[in-house]
């Protein structure tokens, strides 16, 4: 004897009996809204349409979509939703754990494959120099080595940013004072140490005011690119920057001040996380 049972589908209530839907497999719900759908605390309600489906989950197929001919093979999977559209659609938290995670870090791809894991992120790599106070700028011919701590740098690529304030020291008088600017340089010293070297990476002038305090706020942004290897094929640890000025103009004897709109700054951020070549 043979029995042959054709159906569509069947639904399996309070883990006893088949019932038949055309929808797919339900537990502990009557009304499946997928291929396989489980009602957890079996909260939906003897409706056709859930009404509690927090605890619910739910696999159904995929859909045709124009761009990806493929996308009716992927199954979806709904978590606390009955209608899923993607492949993993969670309504709540979701929880990762291989033994990587922590507090504060962050879920990364680790392959194309789209393999992941947790890690710490970076915290963005600061470096810091100093410039002295109350040095006396020269004429635009020379410079003066403003710096008190040089900026080292690792091989890489670096943001500088830096400014100095200055103030002058006399007044020439009169109604015709010479306008004057003061200069701002950004030297790399590993590349060109002597004072006489005049090789920038950069230089910014910006004018002096001609009344009051004659204060000036020069400022620089530049990126520099510090190679793992320099030109004679040695490998480099790091190279050092400082920060020279001068005036146009030495009857006001301007000198450097940290006395004034918050005094001197010299850093780099780095822009890269790896090394350039």
């Amino acid at each position: 004897m043979c029995l042959l049972v054709v159906a569509t589908g069947f639904g399996i209530s309070q883990g006893i009996g088949i019932l038949q839907d055309k929808k797919g497999v339900g537990i502990n719900t009557d009304h499946p809204q997928g291929i396989f759908h489980i009602d957890a605390k079996k909260d939906n309600g003897n409706i056709s349409i859930p009404l509690n489906t927090s605890d619910d989950v739910v696999f159904k197929p995929g859909k045709n979509e124009l761009l990806n001919p493929f996308s009716k093979f992927y199954g979806h999977l709904g978590v606390g939703k009955v209608n899923p559209n993607v492949g993993l659609d969670v309504n709540g938290n979701i929880r990762l754990q291989d033994g990587t995670e922590a507090a504060t870090n962050i879920l990364v791809s680790t392959d194309s494959l789209g393999n992941a894991k947790w890690i710490a992120p970076e915290k963005p790599v600061i470096r810091t120099g100093t410039i002295g106070d109350k040095l006396p700028l020269r004429l635009d011919g020379g410079s003066t080595n403003l710096t008190e701590k040089t900026l080292k740098l690792e091989p890489g690529r670096w943001l500088v940013l830096s400014k100095f304030v200055v103030r002058n020291g006399a007044d020439p008088g009169g109604a015709n004072r010479p306008r004057n600017n003061i200069w701002i340089y950004l030297k790399n010293v590993t590349e060109h140490p002597t004072l006489d070297d005049k090789v920038y990476n950069t230089i910014l002038g910006v004018p002096v005011e001609q009344a009051g305090f004659y204060i000036g706020t020069p400022q620089l942004a530049a990126v520099v690119v510090v190679p793992k290897v320099d030109k004679n094929g040695q490998k480099v640890g790091h190279q050092e920057f400082e920060i020279h000025g001068s005036t146009s103009n030495v009857q006001y004897k301007y000198i450097t001040t940290n006395d004034y709109f918050q005094g001197s700054y010299f850093y780099a951020v780095r822009l890269d996380s790896g090394l350039i070549d």
